[in-house]
């Protein structure tokens, strides 16, 4: 039997990024959308931008330069899984 186990907005947020970033949408080494605009588009709450940003970080599919923004990492730089 499968359980499904629901996911919190953090992780949606970032399955959605995740989409959007693997699809092209944000080409490597540009940024994403900055904190504020990410709590717009998908109206969540700072923190829950900041997670899903995070986790992403961790993945190894962005870096965060502080005071320039989140870039998109390469695929060939991107640690492989």
């Amino acid at each position: 039997m499968i359980k499904w186990e629901p996911k919190y907005r953090y992780e949606e947020v970032a399955d959605d990024l995740r989409e959007r970033i693997l699809r092209g949408e944000f080409p490597p080494r540009t940024t994403i959308p900055a904190i504020p605009r990410l709590m717009q588009q998908y109206e969540i709450g700072r923190n829950t931008a900041l997670h899903a940003v995070y986790l992403l970080a961790e993945e190894g599919l962005v870096v965060i330069k502080r005071s320039q923004g989140t870039f998109v990492v390469p695929p060939e730089d991107r640690p492989q899984h």
